[in-house]
């Protein structure tokens, strides 16, 4: 009972869990105790929290309570800390007291003796409960009455008060509602309020003057106050929800409007004094807002808010009652600064909110009788805009966490409660209107009060930062109040002060920062800058000036002048800086080598200093320098993300090429490559490089034989530091400078003593640099694979590094005065006072592999440390910048190997899967400390709130430095910051909340303006002007724009409304085509480009009305020349007087000078050309007059071109498709086709088109029709080609011809390229398809037909595919090509050397069948092989098939001239023979082919059957052919039948039996099924035959050589074996020499079988030809004479291991068969044996035959429940028969293996408790299919009593199943013993047998063993002692 309880236990209320009763539980140690559950439960009274609730110990609790909450250390000596700790524990001990009182059970006798005070007069006395001097019991005592009270009213609980535990009574404890109100009103009654009342006003609980407010007291202040509240108010049954929730203290800021507040009852009125109850509630609520102790811990406690919100609410509710609290709590002297102390001082958030929510309800509640507190509303508002200076002038008190997110209501004093409630105040005031003017709100002038608090805004500071910015409360309150006032419409709003206002305001949002001003704009989080938005709406509403000045700031911003081209899918908070203020790199493809070394560049503050302040001194690198200069640049001041480094990388050289973007460089290359650059640049660059990187390692030789020394010295930019076998930098370092002694045949040459001496070499580090930078050699080459390799080994190193070690004069012991002689040294180089210690600044790390990866890398942040005094690391990863955790740098740095769980499916169990780690540190940066500086540590300079001062400080001290300054060039400067302006506009402006207000300027706002129709047109141009250029200019460019539809609803409403807003929409495009050009054209998203179209059409047609009559005007001019004749107008001036004409000259202009021929965006640019043709005559009729069809197609073809240049800019060219690769053109061009079209038709008048000569020049002028050959070639719109085509060539045959030879010249020109020739055939299927039409239309088939056959040489293939099609649907082909198959069905069917035009050919011939059924057959059927399916023809279907047929046939003489392979190869004739193969539908069709017969033979013999040839397909595809022609058509056969010379030479056909390769496999399994096929169907047709072929050599060799085979050669093997079955057939009236030639027959095909067959892996074919040839008895000697009992038990062995494991689908026929065959086999040998016919070699075989007690084994193993009856049945006979064969050795042999079995179950009954499929069932019978065999073969015929499921004569059809299941078996055993009785070999083995089996077979009631020795017993001559043995 005491175990953990389910709460420590993780289980949860409402949680379902689910027990398995069945499951195992794992046994415990044997301890001699039970699981706890076991035990029997204790006594209830002997619980520790039933002990709790007895006294002493009670009251002890309470006694603890108090001592703890009371702790006096005033005695002790202890420091401020200590005090401070000892003060805390006893605060969280108390606390868990607390806990503990609330999980034990009520006390009985506090809860008896509370129901009885309330129930008996004569014992309600309260004050023994409630004691004020003890506030923990006291509060215990009201949590008592509480609970007995009503609790469906309460719904609130303090947090404090979280665990009462069973202190609350279950629910089938609850008394009944009737006890509860009983109850509640009877402690009323008695008093028990009263009492309650009196400890308040007491005041034992409050402050006292010289001690801190206790905690507790204020809990139970506060739960005094609640019930107070609760009991003291009127009844809720009549109160409104809103009433019975305003006890709860409010979730979250969305405070209610309307609350109801309940009246106090009469009772507790008439003893309440007022002046005395506000003084003590003012008073509570001042100690509640004071301020506690700064450092004093927090444990849960929410007393103070408690106190505040329920002596409001008392208070609230005794105003609402009694008309005198209002003058008496407004008069009070007090009032403003206990007001402020609330609102404003108390530091709490938590207090302040519920004094605003109280003085909310107190000035706009409403009692349930409609008395409201609107009288309190003045002087509270006036109380509080005292303090309006104060409030606006605090500043944010929010603090931020770790990882820079702000936390909210942080400690403090605050005042955006303060605003909050004045915003409501002030709204709340009733207007003029309303007649409710009374002397305070005069007092209150709204205008005076604008203005101060508009001018608070003005002169209000740059609180808000850029990044990780604290919003400013003050300001945010600012505006909201501002936006109240205004709703007050003051002549504030349309004053000049509210115009001033708005354009401050506008500043406040928009003012753009610059690198004098950074702080701009004041409103920066998007809290502010939504409040400064709704200021600007107010300001807006109702007033026209400050909207058209409004409008005139906003519009200015969606110019195209003020801004660069915005890319498309644009949204630049994606784009923004990282939170940590730096700034990363974007990765161009494999740049990451060089970002991350950029980055670490950056990060070291002098080189950051030297490279921005660097003047180049050579002018090869000048451009280096500066793309560099701009790249740190952008690193330091960017608002940005990331910086583009292509500029740089185009500038950038190495090993004399630009850098490849795309090809990925070694990192340590590239950084040395980048400084030695450095130091060429200018002196100072040089002088830094050396101070930052450059070392100097010496080689030192000591000569051990003389006093010489030799030394050479070398600098250093990198240190390579061995990885592989090592395991940190420190053993690296030592490869690096160990000794290295220099002896025998490799002793040193001294160069003084010119003798060879020993000596010592190493090298040293004689000077290190201030950045000690290390390349980590990861990278090795393995000489075995011939490969780069990565080394992923584990290496680790220290965050502070000692070289001490590894210098030289540490190392090197040597002479100085030596040393100066032999090298002269720079003084620098060896200072006594150097410092040695290092910290890691940088890490570079690669993953990936030796061919390819990534370089990503950790820097430490060496000019900033975080609050807690830590070095700040980051995480540069190309354009991700973030921060990192130190601590994390080893498992990320360090390589080696990681180690992860995987679940094993077949252990069921999860493994560790251990792998190599891919990234591991490549390159280290380290920095020297300065002398006296602690390691790893940096100087810590005052972090800065904003962020991002990390980038832009201009100057900084590290260490003992100077200070560093990071100042830029002007130019730099203006030029980081132009693009700072720009981006921060776009930030501003691309946001949801901007999208919103400008739906407001837009939609909302223009409705609230004046209703004077001058004034509403006037809005409403300048709204539509607004929609106009913020959604086409700026909203279709942004990435997320989830309203984008209601948007272009919005702005066709404004467009359509009034035609002025149209017109200037047009005219405005017309003077700059900007918005056409970028939308409609470049665009990439079709969507927009769709709905802008739409757009302009819809605005195009609201306008016909008006415009319509101007299209055409002027079309002549009124002036005439000197000869008085009229003028023609120019064409450029038609049009010119309506906005809509301009504008579609406008457009048609962009195809000359701003559209490029190869634009992939054209489809709408077109579309819209068509839809405003479409709008009727006069549209296309004007599109006409401007020469529209000239300007399209000289764009086309691409005439102007040269005329027009156009630069290119990197963001274009995704838009830009080469003319070879225009995989876009045809789709984008489509439309101008059907623009073409449409234009063409309709400038018809009559039979004439009435073009003029320059559109008629370009659509049909030129030699070869230049613009319709390319336009088809180009396969645009070939459906609006052909009706162009169509309205050219009306009443006009000779264009029709010129086409249609334009058409196959185009065929014929482009070669073989098929997809080139594609639409030419494409547009003649579109001629040739068309029927009926208008007059005047060309017969174009007839022209196509006539020019057909010569275009067919050219490209045959698909010409014929394409007259296939054309055939099935137009009639006149049809006739024209089958009336001349004699001009091309050879030529294409049988000449023609290409594969795919002879089966093009055929496709045709089968195409001109009218049927599609035929069709779908043929291509259905492509295998020639494949059978026929019938086929239903018409007879109009079936005579031209057989006119098809018969002229193949006709062909058969011309045919074998094809066949020669030395000319046409091996697969000349397939679609040929295919194709009339196919033709064979029936009888008629296999007659027709008999007067062809000897065509066919003579091409087969000897052209196809002689030659040597593996595969020979056209032989496969002839034998198919006859084979098909023969099949049910016995005159056919005939014809090979009684031909002599035929049947005697039609068996010698060339195969070959090649069974390794998989072609000539595959050939084979083709071309004999049909040939065997053949001869089968002869031999059922002539017996003569049939002996003729029987004897035949090639007959043998298929027996050998195919049928062993029938894995490979299915179909061809099943053929065979029915040749077999015909040869053996004999007949009734057969003669003997045809018996004798069959008999010879069978003895030498078994014979072949037997030698040559492996019956081990061919057993199909075994068992089938023993089924085939063992007929009788002579056969089955025959068997065993040459030896075939082996090959049976081959055979056997293999299928009894294929059947056990293959779960004997496919091989149970064959056991069978095999079995049946050895059992007739045995007997006739035992027959022999028993008459001892002196057959020797019978004897011999059998004698012989080693695997026959094998064999008896694998009979055994048959004889268990998971075989088939079948083969179990069969299996027991073999076993009889060998018993019977092989008596002595059958009997030794089965004895032991059955006995062993037996005992071993009888042992182990649960072994057999599993039986299989076919074991006798009552009920349920398994699948066999589904049955899980075991593992491995075993018998298993024993019987167990568990394993029945009735007994004997329960059921008798289950009697009858078993005694047949085990019948056989017992049989058996019975026939064993009695063969021993006969050969006196009945051992004590044989006996146990007979009696374990007699014994199993018990249930049975089986009679055999019982019989068989009651005969042994009563038989003479038989031994006795059997008798006594069993």
């Amino acid at each position: 009972m005491d175990e953990k309880s389910l709460i420590e236990m993780g289980f949860k209320d409402g949680q379902v869990i689910f027990v398995s009763v069945s499951a195992v539980r794992p046994a415990r140690k044997a301890d001699g105790h039970g699981p706890a559950s076991y035990r029997l439960a204790p006594q209830i009274d002997k619980l520790p929290m039933m002990l709790l609730l007895n006294e002493p110990h009670f009251e002890n609790l309470f006694n603890l309570l108090q001592q703890l909450s009371n702790l006096n250390l005033s005695n002790m000596n202890l420091n401020s800390q200590e005090h401070f700790g000892l003060k805390s524990k006893a605060k969280i001990l108390s606390r868990n007291v607390w806990e503990l009182l609330m999980v034990i059970p009520t006390n009985l006798r506090i809860l008896n003796g509370l129901e009885n005070a309330a129930n008996e007069p004569e014992s309600g006395d309260f004050s023994q409960f409630f004691k004020p001097c003890s506030p923990h019991k006291l509060m215990y005592c009201l949590q008592v009455v509480e609970h007995l009270s009503d609790q469906s009213i309460m719904n609130r609980k303090p947090i404090a008060h979280h665990g009462e535990g069973d202190s609350s009574t279950t629910q089938s404890d609850e008394p009944s509602p009737e006890f509860q109100q009983m109850w509640h009103q009877k402690f009323i009654s008695q008093g028990g309020l009263k009492h309650l009342f009196e400890i308040f006003m007491s005041g034992s609980l409050q402050l006292k003057d010289t001690d801190e407010w206790n905690e507790w007291n204020q809990e139970c202040l506060a739960y005094l106050l609640r019930l107070l509240s609760r009991f003291a108010v009127e009844d809720k049954e009549n109160a409104s929800d809103e009433a019975k929730q305003s006890e709860a203290k409010p979730a979250n800021r969305q405070r209610s409007d309307k609350c109801l507040i309940p009246k106090l009852k009469k009772t507790i009125l008439d003893t309440m004094v007022i002046e005395n109850v506000l003084k003590i509630l003012m008073s509570i609520a001042s100690d509640a807002a004071i301020p506690s102790c700064s450092l004093s811990l927090h444990s849960g406690s929410w007393g103070r808010a408690e106190v505040v919100h329920f002596a409001l609410a008392f208070l609230v509710s005794a105003a609402y009652s009694r008309p005198d609290v209002q003058p008496v709590f407004c008069s009070l002297p007090n009032l403003a600064t206990w007001l402020k102390t609330l609102v404003l001082d108390a530091p709490e958030p938590n207090v302040r909110q519920e004094a605003c929510q109280g003085f909310y309800r107190l000035c706009l509640g409403q009692a349930p009788d409609g008395t409201t507190g609107y009288a309190f509303l003045f002087p509270i508002l006036k109380s509080l805009l005292l303090y309006l200076n104060t409030a606006q002038g605090m500043k944010s008190t929010h603090k931020q966490n770790g990882d820079n997110m702000p936390f909210k209501d942080s400690y403090g004093a605050g005042c955006m409660d303060y605003f909050w409630l004045v915003c409501r105040l002030v709204e709340a005031i009733k207007t003029e209107e309303q007649g409710q003017n009374t002397e305070e709100e005069s007092q209150i002038d709204l205008n005076e009060l604008a203005s101060c608090v508009g001018e608070y805004i003005k002169k209000k500071g740059y609180v808000e930062t850029r990044h990780n910015s604290v919003e400013d409360d003050s300001l945010i309150g600012l505006l909201h109040l501002m936006v109240a006032i205004l709703k007050h419409n003051t002549a504030f709003k349309c004053s000049t002060d509210g115009q001033a206002l708005l354009e401050d305001v506008c500043e406040c949002l928009f003012a753009l920062p610059n690198r004098v001003q950074r702080h701009l704009p004041k409103c920066k989080t998007p809290t502010s800058r939504m409040a400064a938005i709704d200021l600007l709406v107010e300001l807006a509403k109702g007033s026209i000036s400050n909207y058209v000045l409004l409008h005139g700031k906003i519009m200015k911003q969606h110019s195209k002048e003020v801004h660069s081209p915005y890319p498309w899918d644009y949204w630049p908070h994606e784009d923004i800086r990282s939170d940590c203020g730096y700034v990363g790199l974007t990765n161009l493809g494999a740049t990451c080598y060089m970002a991350t070394c950029m980055q670490h560049l950056y990060m070291i503050p002098q080189a950051r200093q030297s490279v921005l302040q660097a003047r180049c001194s050579l002018n090869d690198y000048q451009g280096t320098l500066l793309e560099l200069q701009k790249m740190f640049a952008y690193l330091q001041e960017s608002e940005r993300k990331a910086y583009n480094p292509s500029s740089f990388c185009k500038v950038y050289t190495m090993d004399k090429q630009p850098l490849n973007t795309g090809e990925q460089k070694d990192m340590t290359e590239f950084f040395t490559d980048l400084i030695s650059k450095l130091e060429d640049m200018s002196f100072d660059l040089k002088e830094l490089v050396k101070s930052l990187f450059c070392g100097v390692l010496t080689n030192n030789v000591v000569s051990l034989d003389c006093p010489h020394v030799s030394r050479t010295i070398e600098e250093f930019y990198t240190v390579r530091c061995q990885v592989a076998d090592m395991k940190n930098i420190y053993e690296s370092l030592d490869e690096v400078t160990v000794k290295d002694t220099l002896e025998g045949d490799n002793m040193y040459t001294c160069s003084k003593c010119q003798k060879k001496v020993r000596a010592e070499k190493r090298a040293c580090f004689k000077k290190l640099p201030q950045i000690l930078c290390f390349n980590t050699m990861r990278y090795t080459f393995n000489m075995v694979t011939m490969m780069k390799e990565k080394v992923n080994t584990h290496f680790s190193f220290p965050l502070s590094l000692n070289v001490s070690g590894y210098v030289e004069k540490n190392l090197m012991k040597m002479n100085r005065g030596e040393e100066e002689d032999k090298v002269t040294e720079d003084p620098e180089m060896d200072t006594d006072d150097e410092c040695y210690e290092y910290d890691l600044i940088g890490v570079t790390v690669h993953t990936g592999t030796a061919d390819g990866g990534h370089y990503y890398s950790f820097i430490r942040d060496r000019l900033n440390q975080s609050e807690n005094g830590q070095d700040k690391w980051y995480l540069f990863n190309d354009s991700e910048v973030k921060q990192f955790d130190a601590g994390q740098l080893a498992q990320e740095c360090y390589g080696g190997e990681m180690t992860s769980k995987t679940y094993d499916s077949m252990t069921d169990k999860f493994m560790d899967f251990s792998f190599e780690k891919t990234n591991s540190a490549y390159m280290l940066f380290y920095e020297r400390c300065k002398p006296g500086n602690k390691p790893n540590s940096s100087p810590v300079q005052p972090d800065k709130s904003d962020k991002d001062i990390v980038a832009k400080q201009s100057e900084e001290q590290i260490g003992d430095q100077p200070r560093l300054k990071f100042q830029l060039t002007e130019d730099l400067a203006d030029w980081i910051w132009q693009d700072n302006m720009h981006f921060l506009q776009d930030k501003n402006i691309f946001e949801h909340t901007y999208f919103g207000f400008m739906w407001q300027m837009c939609a909302y706002l223009p409705t609230t303006l004046s209703k004077n129709e001058e004034d509403r047109k006037k809005i409403h141009l300048l709204s539509a002007k607004l929609i106009t250029s913020f959604v086409l200019e700026t909203l279709i460019h942004a990435k997320e724009k989830p309203t984008m539809l209601q948007w272009i609803e919005l702005l066709t409403k404004q467009l359509n409304q009034y035609q002025e807003a149209g017109e200037w929409f047009l005219n405005m495009m017309t003077e700059d085509d900007w918005w056409p050009q970028e939308i409609l054209i470049k665009c990439p998203n079709q969507i927009i480009r769709q709905m802008f179209q739409h757009l302009l059409i819809q605005v195009i047609t609201q306008l016909k009305p008006r415009h319509v009559h101007l299209y055409h005007h002027p079309l002549t001019s009124l002036a005439s020349s000197e000869s008085g004749e009229l003028q023609p107008i120019d064409p450029m001036e038609i049009g010119n007087e309506s906005c809509v004409t301009r504008f579609i000259k406008k457009m048609l202009a962009i195809l000359n000078s701003g559209v490029r021929a190869n634009s992939k965006n054209l489809s709408e640019y077109f579309m819209f050309l068509y839809e405003f043709a479409k709008q009727g005559q006069e549209e296309c009729l004007f599109l006409l007059q401007i020469s529209t069809i000239t300007a399209m197609i000289q764009f086309y073809m691409g005439q102007n071109t040269q005329d027009y240049i156009e630069v290119l800019s990197d963001d274009e060219d995704d838009d830009v498709i080469t003319l070879t690769e225009d995989k876009f053109r045809s789709a984008s061009l489509e439309k101008m086709i059907t623009l073409i079209a449409k234009l063409v038709e309709c400038s018809r008048t009559d039979r004439q088109l009435n073009l003029s000569d320059s559109d008629q020049a370009c659509l049909i002028g030129g030699k070869g029709l230049p613009f319709l050959y390319n336009q088809i070639k180009d396969d645009i719109n070939l459906k609006q080609t052909c009706n162009l085509i169509f309205s050219l060539t009306r009443w006009n045959d000779e264009l029709a011809v010129n086409i249609i030879t334009m058409v196959f010249s185009g065929i014929s020109r482009n070669g073989s390229d098929y997809s080139q020739r594609e639409p030419f055939f494409k547009l003649l299927s579109l001629l040739v398809e068309f029927a009926g039409g208008p007059p005047g239309l060309p017969t174009f088939t007839q022209y196509v037909m006539q020019h057909f056959w010569q275009v067919a040489e050219y490209c045959s293939q698909q010409c014929l595919e394409w007259i296939s099609q054309q055939v099935t649907r137009n009639k006149l082909i049809h006739m024209w090509i089958l009336n001349h198959m004699d001009t091309w069905v050879e030529s294409y069917l049988l000449a023609q050397s290409n594969p795919r035009v002879r089966s093009a050919a055929a496709q045709l011939l089968i195409a001109l069948v009218p049927s599609n059924n035929f069709r779908q057959a043929y291509r259905n059927s492509r295998s020639i092989a494949s059978p026929m399916k019938e086929i239903h023809l018409s007879n109009e279907a079936l005579i031209i098939m057989h006119q098809i047929y018969g002229h193949l046939l006709n062909l058969l003489s011309r045919a074998k001239d094809y066949a020669d392979i030395s000319l046409y190869g091996f697969n000349h004739l397939l679609s040929y023979f295919g194709l009339m193969t196919f033709c064979l539908l029936g009888r008629n069709e296999k007659l027709m082919f008999q007067p062809y017969f000897k065509d066919l033979w003579d091409m087969f013999q000897p052209r196809l059957s002689e030659p040597p040839i593996p595969t020979n397909h056209n032989k496969q595809s002839l034998l198919i052919f006859w084979y098909q022609v023969c099949i049910d058509c016995p005159e056919n056969i005939k014809l090979i039948t009684q031909n002599m010379h035929i049947a005697k030479n039609i068996a010698f056909n060339y195969i070959l039996a090649d069974h390794e390769d998989q072609e000539v496999i595959l050939f084979n399994r083709c071309m004999l099924p049909p040939y065997y096929g053949i001869l089968r169907m002869c031999c059922q047709y002539s017996r003569q035959f049939t002996r003729i072929l029987a004897q035949h050599q090639n007959m043998q060799w298929a027996f050998k050589n195919v049928l062993p085979y029938p894995v490979h050669y299915m179909s061809a093997v099943d053929e065979l074996f029915k040749l077999m079955k015909l040869m053996v057939v004999v007949h009734s009236d057969s003669s003997d020499d045809e018996q004798q030639a069959i008999e010879l027959f069978k003895k030498r095909t078994l014979k072949l079988f037997l030698e040559q067959l492996d019956a081990q892996n061919s057993w199909q074919a075994f068992v089938m030809s023993l089924k085939i040839l063992i007929t009788t008895d002579q056969d089955r000697l025959q068997l065993i004479f040459n030896g075939g009992l082996p090959k049976i038990s081959d055979a056997l062995f293999t299928l009894s291991m294929t059947y056990h494991e293959a779960t004997a689908c496919h091989v149970t026929s064959d056991i069978v068969d095999l079995l049946n065959i050895l059992i007739l086999v045995l007997k006739i040998a035992r027959r022999f044996k028993e008459q001892n016919a002196g057959h020797s070699e019978i004897k011999s075989s059998l004698s012989s035959w080693k695997q026959k007690l094998e064999l008896i084994k694998k009979m055994l193993f048959f004889l268990n429940s998971y075989t088939q009856p079948e083969i179990r049945e069969l299996a027991i006979d073999v076993l009889k028969e060998m018993m019977m064969l092989y008596q002595t050795e059958a009997v030794n042999y089965i004895v032991p293996m059955l006995i062993n079995q037996h005992i071993q179950y009888m042992e182990n009954p649960m072994s057999c408790i599993n039986v299989g499929v076919y074991f006798p069932r009552r009920i349920v019978k398994i699948d066999s299919h589904r049955a899980i065999r075991p593992p491995r073969m075993h018998f298993n015929m024993t019987l167990q009593t568990t394993q029945l499921e009735a007994t004997k004569g329960v059921d008798p059809d289950y009697d009858k199943e078993l005694e047949k299941f085990f019948y056989g078996y017992y049989l058996f055993i019975d026939l064993l013993c009695r063969v021993a009785v006969n050969q006196k070999n009945l051992n004590e083995s044989l006996i146990n047998l007979s009696a374990l089996v007699a014994y199993e077979a018990c249930p049975l009631h089986s009679p055999y063993f019982a019989k068989m020795w009651y005969e042994i017993y009563q038989s003479e001559g038989i031994e006795k002692s059997y008798l006594e043995t069993l």
